[in-house]
This record gives C-alpha cells, structure tokens and sequence, in this order.
C-alpha cells in the first residue's frame, strides 16, 4: 500500500468532501487519518467511495500501467505530469460518456467532438468542461455579476497554488492568482493576497514557511509542492485554460 500517495490524495480529497459536496459523509475519519500520517485500509475504503475522484485514479492508473495509490497517479489528477498523457483519448472518453455519474454524454460528446480528443484526464481541466458546458450558455451576453460569482465558484473548486506570504496558527496569507471570466473566456488574473486555512496537524504544515508554495482546495491548502510540481501545475493550468478557451470560442461562433 502507496501511503504517501494515498495521503496526497486524501489531502487534496478533503475540503469539499469536509464541506458536502464530494464523496460519502466520514470526513473525521480523513482528517484523523491525515494527522496521523499513516494511512489505513479505513482511510483507503474511504476515497474509494468519490464518485468522480477515485474513477479518474482508476481510469490514469490503468492507462499509466500503475497501482491507483502510486504517489505518481494522484499527484497526475490533482496538480499534473506524464502520466495524463498515457491515457488514451478513446480511452478518456469512453469514461467520460459511460462511466463517470453526472455528466450529460451529449456535453461529454460536445467537448471531445470540438477539441478532437485532447481533453486531459486532469481535475482543473474536469471542473473547467463543466462550467464551459453548462455555466456560461449566453457567451457574451452573460452578466457580469454572473461572470464574478461563476469564476469564484471554479476557482475554489480547481486545484490553485499560492507562495505564502506570512503564518499564522491556522491560517496562511498566500499571493496566488485567481480565475476571471470576461468575454465568455477563463483566464489568471494578477497575483493577490488571500488568506486560507491550513491544518498545521498534517505533515508538513508543522514547518510551513514563508516563501514556501502550496497547493490550495476551497480556500485551504492542502500540500506544500516541491518546484518540479510547482512548475507543473502552472504548466497544465495553462493547458487546459487553452483548451477551455478554444473551445468556448467555438461555442459561441455557433450562437
């Protein structure tokens, strides 16, 4: 058993699972798990229960030829690497359209179709095609406080980082930068100051430091990264803000 994949998982897993909207109601037992710092098959039974976060895990690691929890997997869904590559576009949209519960298969069909299969099997990229599908019918002509409240709502859920600025007990003040939504498109804003929480009880947020980058989930950071995941991170945002775009533009040279 991974358990540092299975931690970085969890970690990244646990803040929308903590605030309802992902995966079943034992979010005790994740964060006891997490401070603890050595995973059980209790905390593994536990994310086998996401609806979309542990079929993705599957869906990289048979592609990528590892075990679910290789620390590699996870850290491919949640922030990016190689491994997103060794999924095959068929194999990502038969997902997609069959396996993955709650997405429309028309809207599945609709981004593959326009985007001739280079949609990634990553999490920004899956809360992204959501929103491009449904959230921003009108383009354009979409209101600018819907454009605010819209842009929030994915920021918060995508995967962000943020280089911290100052620690506190339990809250970090981080400079990241936010999504904005203009012109029916997604892009980073400039960099701003926000503050976040943090478990200082799960490793390594004891010696969380100025300067140190950190992944963040609905306003809490989840992981320091190291520069190659920093790096990655950036790298795959980027992408699949192109992606989105291109496809956003698409949709509304149709209207």
């Amino acid at each position: 058993m991974n358990g540092n994949g299975i931690l970085f998982h969890a970690k990244h897993a646990f803040m929308p699972n903590l605030l309802g909207y992902c995966g079943p109601d034992e979010r005790g037992r994740i964060q006891q798990e997490l401070e603890g710092g050595k995973p059980g098959e209790s905390l593994v039974r536990t994310l086998e229960k996401f609806e979309a976060a542990y079929p993705f895990l599957k869906l990289i690691a048979r592609g990528a030829g590892r075990e679910v929890f290789d620390y590699a997997v996870p850290e491919a869904y949640w922030i990016g690497n190689g491994l997103l590559a060794e999924v095959p576009a068929s194999e990502f949209y038969t997902f997609s359209h069959r396996e993955l519960k709650g997405r429309d298969p028309r809207k599945v069909r609709e981004v593959f179709k326009e985007l001739d299969g280079a949609a990634p099997p990553h999490h920004s990229f899956y809360v992204m095609s959501t929103f491009a599908t449904s959230s921003v019918p009108d383009g354009p002509n979409i209101t600018n406080e819907a454009h605010r409240k819209i842009a929030e709502l994915v920021d918060n859920c995508r995967i962000s980082w943020g280089t911290v600025k100052k620690v506190g007990k339990q809250e970090l003040q981080v400079e990241s930068r936010p999504l904005k939504a203009e012109d029916g498109r997604l892009a980073l804003a400039t960099p701003a100051i926000r503050q976040v929480k943090y478990n200082p009880g799960v490793r390594p947020f004891a010696s969380v430091k100025r300067g140190d980058v950190v992944s963040l989930h609905w306003n809490y950071a989840c992981d320091v990264l190291t520069p190659r995941q920093s790096t990655n991170i950036a790298k795959y945002t980027a992408a699949d803000l192109g992606l989105i775009n291109r496809f956003l533009a698409s949709k509304h040279s149709r209207k």
